[in-house]
């Protein structure tokens, strides 16, 4: 499969009209997580994820895509490059399903004020949806974009796809037992973080693969995944979590 063209400081174009890009960054020593793009009905661009400890430049980089309007804690976890993103881009709006808010809010001084998920879909561009987990403990969501060809999915944790599992012993086995990893996977292990209602919460992920199937799944760890059979594989996870 021929590789996917990047911009000059390191984020991968899944849609240039789409204003659809991913970006690998790095957390917590050796971790590493993808940030996510998606356009605004004003023509700006939202950013899922916004990566931790990045250069103005890397920032800078999606100016040839939209201006950065809004910025999106995915869960109560992905929170910690919001305060950063909010000194390179000012008037950008922040947001984050209610279950993050409120973990975000007994964690972070630096985060500021996070608007709610209902604030942020009118501002969306057609096509586009960021889908607040039926069940989480900490306000879970996954997003999907229409681009050329089908839909580019942003999982979240609720998919991983490490090409090799973790070298530390302990996190190494919890990955094995759990099924997380290697390869594209439900993150089962962070389900057990995140979901109060796993089963709930993959029935209406399943239902969203079925009416929007995804040509390009970007995980928040891992690989992106791409090509004819996401669709087929995902739903194939799914399906069988469910029983």
């Amino acid at each position: 499969m021929r590789a996917m063209a990047t911009t000059e400081h390191g984020w991968t174009i899944l849609d240039a009209d789409a204003g659809v890009l991913t970006y690998t960054y790095k957390f917590s020593g050796a971790g590493t997580s993808n940030a996510f793009t998606a356009r605004l009905a004003s023509g700006g661009l939202m950013v899922i994820s916004p990566p931790l400890g990045i250069g103005r430049e890397v920032a800078e980089d999606l100016a040839a895509y939209g201006a950065v309007e809004a910025l999106v804690a995915n869960n109560g976890f992905h929170y910690l490059g919001i305060a950063r993103w909010r000194e390179l881009f000012p008037a950008a709006r922040c947001f984050a399903a209610a279950g993050a808010r409120a973990r975000i809010a007994k964690r972070s001084r630096d985060t500021g004020e996070l608007e709610p998920l209902e604030a942020l879909a009118p501002l969306l561009a057609e096509g586009v949806a960021v889908v607040e987990s039926p069940s989480s403990k900490c306000g879970e969501t996954w997003a999907r974009a229409s681009i050329a060809g089908g839909h580019a999915w942003y999982g979240s944790d609720l998919f991983a796809n490490m090409p090799e599992l973790p070298r530390n012993f302990v996190v190494r086995q919890l990955f094995k037992w759990t099924k997380s990893a290697p390869g594209y996977a439900l993150f089962n292990l962070a389900h057990k973080i995140v979901l109060k209602d796993r089963k709930a919460t993959l029935r209406a992920l399943l239902e969203d693969v079925r009416r929007w199937p995804p040509t390009v799944m970007v995980p928040a760890h891992g690989d992106v995944v791409r090509g004819a059979a996401v669709a087929q594989d995902t739903e194939r996870l799914l399906v069988a979590a469910i029983g």
